[in-house]
């Protein structure tokens, strides 16, 4: 009689790090001032300077989410 075989355990999920929200602004150079935002309903991020008022939006394309 042969043992039985033993399933392995599949390898634990790699957690996916936070990205950083707040910036150095590359025009005033001022640290921490740039704050960023994403709307994703209507799919637009949004980068502003609460220092020199600069800001910079774009639409957002190929944004994956993970399955909960």
């Amino acid at each position: 009689m042969g043992k039985r075989n033993s399933k392995a355990k599949p390898p634990p999920k790699k957690r996916m790090d936070k990205l950083d929200t707040v910036f150095s602004c590359p025009f005033c150079n001022h640290g921490t001032s740039v704050e960023c935002r994403i709307d994703m309903k209507n799919m637009i991020g949004e980068a502003s300077c609460g220092i020199c008022q600069e800001s910079f939006s774009t639409t957002i394309t190929g944004i994956c989410q993970s399955p909960v």
